[in-house]
């Protein structure tokens, strides 16, 4: 299970920083930024036993990815919002299964979660 939600946080912090560098570093549209890191990272190989989790889990960060630079403005900070959503993709594997929208209210989520503790420490 560890492994797992290792994983998890690798490919959806590889999917969220993907998508915010492309959006702000070479200025490509966000829409455009988030179809490519799915695109893109729907290329790299992982073992069959995961099954499509870690395509999931890029696309699922490649959402949250597609926040503003006045909410995200450090990596740490994408880094955070990568294991929060971790660790919600993991807990809601079973949940909502058949449902479309899983994967960007998981990103949208982990955003909102981060963006409110942040504002409550601050």
């Amino acid at each position: 299970m560890t492994k797992f939600i290792l994983l998890k946080f690798i490919t959806f912090f590889i999917g969220c920083l993907s998508c915010f560098l492309m959006h702000t570093t070479f200025a490509l549209p966000i829409v455009v930024s988030a179809g490519l890191t799915g695109l893109i990272g729907s290329f790299i190989p992982f073992p069959a036993d995961y099954k499509n989790h870690p395509y999931a889990a890029i696309y699922a960060g490649s959402f949250a990815g597609m926040c503003s630079t006045s909410l995200i403005n450090e990596y740490w900070e994408i880094a955070i919002i990568s294991a929060i959503g971790a660790v919600l993709y993991t807990l809601t594997i079973n949940v909502f299964a058949g449902f479309g929208g899983r994967l960007g209210s998981i990103a949208f989520a982990s955003v909102a979660l981060f963006v409110l503790a942040k504002e409550l420490v601050i």
